[in-house]
């Protein structure tokens, strides 16, 4: 019999969401970027463009979800453009202010949702392009314009259910 820990499971399934996210903006958003001559959050903005990295990632969650994957992945921010990607549960909330208390690090829990027991896991979500830097300080929705490369803007949370 093969077993996993949830742990494990959740940091694989991050490796994958993660390394999607980063291809998207290094070789999407970033190209875009650098040949529209308006500025990065614009350029994307205008029909034709492909979505943004956010929704792009809530897609292709819903995608999965449609499929009827037992796991769930959504991204979180304590400063959403978007408020559909502010914290949702206490655990995301704490998740999150965890990243930033310890940026080197993964944020680990358990809850209930639903009626249902998950392991949960948020990665911190960073500003690894300029164009990431641009877009969030310059939209008017955002409540935090200071960011710089690196930053922490929010976190990728991960749930592997526990019970099936």
């Amino acid at each position: 019999m093969v077993t996993f820990k949830p742990q494990e499971m959740a940091d694989a399934l991050h490796a994958v969401i993660a390394a999607d996210r980063e291809v998207y903006a290094r070789q999407v958003v970033q190209r875009l970027a650098e040949v529209k001559s308006a500025s990065a959050s614009e350029a994307l903005k205008t029909n034709g463009f492909p979505p943004l990295p956010a929704h792009m990632l809530r897609l292709a969650s819903e995608s999965v979800q449609q499929k009827g994957a037992e796991f769930h992945y959504v991204l979180r921010s304590l400063w959403p453009i978007n408020s559909k990607d502010a914290p949702e549960t206490a655990t995301e909330k704490a998740g999150l202010q965890y990243l930033l208390d310890h940026p080197d690090s993964n944020y680990y829990s358990e809850e209930s949702l639903g009626g249902r027991r998950y392991f949960t896991a948020v990665y911190p979500d960073r500003a690894i392009l300029p164009a990431c830097v641009e877009c969030h300080n310059q939209d008017p929705n955002s409540p935090r314009r200071d960011f710089k490369l690196g930053n922490i803007m929010g976190g990728i949370v991960v749930r592997v259910p526990l019970e099936f």
